[in-house]
């Protein structure tokens, strides 16, 4: 998620405020929490901090204190990972079974030189690289427009109209398709209120002024209503003197639609072309595709989520990330721009599960999911090998239960994935900020979200917000619990992360509050969730 600055996010105050936590806030100290909190407040503790932090510190110094671990692998599907950052190098995952940069698939897992993960945004050659991809919505948009370019769509069955109807509604492009055919339309009657002009003042020179100082006779014809309208608020704008011609704001209106005509053919053939066939190019059935590389400029977002879970908590430098035996498995998929591909997403997955990871978190997700068969089964494949997914809910303001953010941890036979948690984001004031996703059904738990502080490319740190930082909050106590409790599956450790969140009552909380906006109703736990699987642990015994 991009980066903000604090005073916007003061305005963007959140919408509201299994352990109970009986502290409240007054409206002046959330706001000063939004600029005044401690740098690792999300590691911190409400009754000692007073900030709704998930206690991790503390589980380190009461519970895990002498305690052994086992090193654990947490595959990051993300926009890539500074590999070389200083506090990131000594966790980043290595393919002891590859041999660096000699061409050859070593270990026979399918691709070539993956010696520290996989990009699927790469050729295989190395040289063309994805850093910029269009929507979901745009790319389903013109595969559509092809598909039904000599069909008369309003004879499509129900279920194919819909699907139509939805993506024209969320598709950027066909929304300025649809605008410059309107402004075409309204172009196309200049004519008419030139004449209506002449007519009201006739042999005269026709002015900005005679423009406001007459009311249209046209009352019933709505567009020209509205086109009379846009006239005078284009002369406005562009502050015309009131006794130049008005046939220059005319002219202002044809300059606009040919600029948008412009626009618009380069966002079709943005849609249209990313590289991506370039990419694919050749591939023979079964075969898989991308590269080695994992270091782009804009692999801000990925190294972010990978210090957050598991930054070098020994090297006295930087930060230390929640998870202190852990080894990262950076796979590229997302660009900061535009939408990943399903068919990445899916191999990424398959990819992480295969090479020994057995939690993967992911901080992205769309709107539209065209092959989200192929996702379910690699969601599924996961499942049943026990490795944890951890995603991140989405930053639309949206109930999820209604607006359904991809990749769901539903499958498309209404079955729900055990190995999936989904998360939202809370300030240090313990209320869901105002970006995240919501659903009594579809966000599983809420984590820290605003201004988590973690690594960032070329040995730089700051803070994010979004539910892309409040996930890595979560897998990085998820991976605590399976390095620490390995005999624990990743269905017991979602249950009890589920189990073990931090509940605000509801008479310290605001209008919207968790318990109304996530299945578990609280803010996830590391001490509470460590101090169950403890004891679940020496029960299984």
């Amino acid at each position: 998620m991009k980066k903000i600055s604090r005073l916007f996010l003061v305005l963007l105050l959140p919408l509201c405020l299994n352990a109970q936590q009986k502290v409240g806030f007054t409206a002046a100290k959330k706001k000063e929490l939004f600029t005044n909190h401690p740098q690792n407040w999300h590691l911190l503790s409400i009754e000692k901090d007073s900030v709704y932090g998930t206690e991790v510190n503390r589980a380190y110094t009461e519970i895990l204190k002498g305690k052994t671990a086992k090193k654990v692998v947490v595959a990051i599907i993300d926009a890539g990972v500074d590999i070389n950052h200083e506090d990131l190098k000594s966790v980043i995952w290595t393919n002891h079974k590859e041999i660096p940069g000699n061409g050859i698939d070593d270990d026979h897992n399918g691709y070539i030189d993956d010696v520290h993960g996989w990009n699927f945004l790469g050729s295989a050659d190395g040289k063309t690289n994805i850093e910029f991809a269009t929507s979901e919505d745009d790319r389903e948009f013109v595969r559509l427009s092809k598909l039904y370019e000599h069909v008369d769509t309003t004879k499509l069955n129900v279920s194919d109209k819909k699907y139509l109807n939805q993506i024209k509604r969320k598709s950027a492009l066909a929304q300025s398709i649809r605008a410059l055919g309107n402004a075409e339309e309204l172009a196309s009657k200049i004519d008419s209120v030139d004449r209506f002009l002449k007519k009201t003042f006739p042999n005269k020179i026709i002015t900005v002024q005679d423009l406001y100082d007459t009311k249209p006779e046209f009352t019933e014809d709505k567009q020209m209503v509205l086109l009379y309208e846009i006239l005078k608020m284009r002369a406005q704008a562009l502050k015309y003197n009131p006794n130049l011609p008005v046939n220059l704001v005319y002219k202002f209106g044809d300059f606009t639609i040919d600029a948008a005509k412009k626009n618009l053919q380069q966002q079709y053939i943005s849609s249209l072309k990313d590289n991506r066939e370039i990419i694919m190019a050749g591939l023979k059935p079964g075969q898989n595709w991308g590269n080695g590389q994992l270091n782009f400029k804009n692999s801000d977002h990925g190294t972010h989520v990978a210090g957050a879970i598991g930054a070098d908590r020994t090297n006295k430098i930087g930060i230390e990330g929640i998870a202190g035996d852990v080894e990262i498995m950076p796979i590229r998929v997302v660009v900061p721009q535009g939408d990943e591909y399903d068919e990445d997403v899916a191999k990424a997955i398959r990819y992480a599960v295969d090479n020994g990871a057995t939690l993967i978190n992911m901080s992205f997700g769309k709107r539209v999911s065209p092959h989200k068969a192929l996702v379910d089964e690699a969601i599924e494949y996961a499942e049943k090998k026990d490795v944890l997914i951890v995603r991140g809910g989405g930053n639309f303001t949206e109930n999820a239960d209604q607006f359904v953010f991809y990749p769901s941890q539903f499958y498309n036979n209404g079955k729900k994935a055990g190995n999936v948690i989904t998360v939202g984001a809370t300030s240090p004031a313990g209320e869901i900020m105002g970006f995240s996703n919501f659903g009594k059904k579809s966000i599983d738990l809420f984590a820290p979200g605003f201004d988590v502080y973690s690594t960032e490319m070329n040995n730089k740190y700051s803070g994010m917000h979004g539910t892309s930082m409040a996930s890595p909050v979560v897998c990085g106590i998820a991976a605590l619990i399976r390095s620490y409790y390995p005999k624990l599956s990743a269905p017991e450790v979602k249950n009890i992360l589920m189990q073990t969140v931090t509940v605000i009552p509801v008479e310290l909380q605001g209008k919207l509050k968790l318990q109304d906006l996530s299945v578990s109703g609280g803010i996830v736990n590391a001490y509470q969730a460590l101090k169950l699987a403890d004891t679940q642990s020496k029960q299984t015994k």
